[in-house]
């Protein structure tokens, strides 16, 4: 008799945590939609950027670069929206550059990248007070914006949102364990004074901001997303499992590792704006050991880092705000409301199944004793 009743227990624990998983996991789900982000234009969009030169702050090839990008955007569209938005840095002129997509829409998804390259390779440790050519610390997540806006555009009329692009100026300036990129300036200067001016650019009575996703050092080799802990969590932990789904399991860990990260969605999350960082580690990171060194160059970039962020965006996208799905799903919006994540729900069903196995070894030990 009891022998049944271990046998139950061990049976209910099991389809417990079957249950458990398979309900949690079908909370995010991806439409069935073929991508068109085309990895190979992104990495030329990084190329260019790079033939333009160093992208320091308030020097004539970062000038280049912010016209470089109402080039491709006009290219895109020659009425396209956009705005320059002006500031200064230690009395050097700076710019950051804002693009729009749907702009009668109410609901605002902003998608951003910093576009600096920072002007001494401080951790190199041979030519340290050489520029940082910021193939990936820079210009990578740019490139992916302009593939991503080409894209969408294409679908803007059954998308229910307004699309911002962002390309933010002055971030990667600050003090590093080498010094200063820039003498005195600080970290994210570019979207703090975005963020200052933010209610210049939308109209708060008819306009609401969805949520925010920047994307920071997406195109290296071996590349691999950390769970940035600043970031809204429900929101970085839908990206995640979009990705995961898409078949990017190696750059989207089921166990990845967590870090807090000063970047440029910290000044919208003080707004109280969703919002998410992609990012890897940059600062122990064998598989990418690059940063703030001159070999930041286009020869460690990789083509299907680029195609993983674009196509793990353009999905998100679609999940939650093409409109001809909007009956059969909505995402996870809104996304201040937590939601158990991939790593809980396989670490509840793994308590589970271990307490049921527990029991039964429990028993037949017991059974042996006696």
């Amino acid at each position: 008799m009891r022998g049944k009743i271990i046998l139950v227990i061990l049976i209910l624990t099991s389809l417990i945590s079957l249950v458990v998983i398979i309900f949690f996991s079908n909370q995010i789900r991806n439409l069935d939609i073929e991508s068109q982000f085309n990895e190979k234009n992104a990495y030329n969009n990084i190329k260019d950027q790079l033939n333009i030169g160093d992208r320091i702050p308030g020097t004539e090839e970062s000038n280049e670069t912010a016209f470089y990008f109402i080039q491709r955007f006009k290219e895109i569209d020659p009425n396209i929206i956009y705005f320059i938005h002006h500031f200064k840095v230690e009395s050097t002129n700076c710019k950051n550059v804002l693009f729009k997509i749907n702009e009668e829409k109410e609901s605002i998804i902003i998608i951003g990248a910093h576009y600096d390259s920072r002007a001494k390779a401080t951790k190199d440790s041979e030519k340290p007070k050489k520029p940082v050519p910021g193939a990936n610390d820079g210009a990578s997540g740019c490139a992916v914006l302009i593939e991503l806006a080409k894209v969408l555009y294409q679908e803007k009329d059954i998308l229910s949102c307004q699309l911002w692009f962002v390309f933010f100026d002055a971030e990667d300036q600050g003090k590093d364990e080498g010094g200063y990129g820039m003498e005195g300036w600080d970290w994210c200067e570019g979207s703090n004074e975005f963020v200052d001016d933010i209610d210049n650019f939308y109209d708060s009575s008819d306009e609401n901001f969805e949520c925010m996703i920047l994307l920071d050092m997406v195109g290296g080799d071996d590349l691999q997303f950390i769970k940035e802990q600043y970031s809204t969590s429900s929101l970085i932990d839908e990206l995640f499992e979009i990705g995961r789904q898409l078949g990017y399991t190696d750059e989207f860990p089921l166990f990845p590792q967590y870090s807090s990260v000063i970047d440029d969605h910290v000044a919208f999350l003080e707004e109280n704006i969703p919002s998410a960082d992609l990012i890897i580690n940059f600062w122990d990171n064998p598989n990418w050991p690059y940063h703030h060194t001159i070999d930041d160059d286009l020869d460690h970039i990789s083509k299907k880092s680029l195609k993983v962020t674009g196509r793990t965006i353009e999905q998100f996208i679609y999940n939650n705000y093409l409109d001809k799905s909007r009956k059969i799903y909505n995402g996870n919006k809104p996304w201040d409301i937590n939601l158990p994540n991939a790593e809980m729900i396989v670490l509840i069903g793994v308590i589970l199944a271990g307490i049921g196995g527990l029991i039964v070894f429990i028993y037949f030990y017991r059974r042996k004793e006696n």
